[in-house]
């Protein structure tokens, strides 16, 4: 595929699409040309056990924050305790 064509591809998917008929867009896609809303009660569970997942990663990369620091003021204390010995 030559460039130029990827190039008009690509600008196609951000064109926003033209209704059909009485203004209903087809299988109920937006004016941006993409519908990502969920479409059947699988979709929606799987968003909702993706959220679920994102907060857990997000907790957990605090709570290993938290522990570096930890152990960073730790050896910084180990460290000061030596020269006063």
């Amino acid at each position: 595929m030559s460039d130029d064509k990827l190039k008009q591809a690509i600008r196609a998917l951000f064109r926003p699409r033209q209704p059909k008929g009485n203004g209903a867009t087809a299988r109920g896609e937006t004016e941006a040309g993409l519908d990502l809303s969920p479409r059947t009660g699988f979709d929606v569970v799987l968003d909702q056990r993706l959220k679920a997942l994102e907060e857990q990663a997000a907790e957990l990369k605090g709570r290993v924050n938290g522990l570096m620091a930890a152990v960073a003021a730790a050896v910084v204390v180990q460290v000061v305790l030596s020269l006063f010995r």
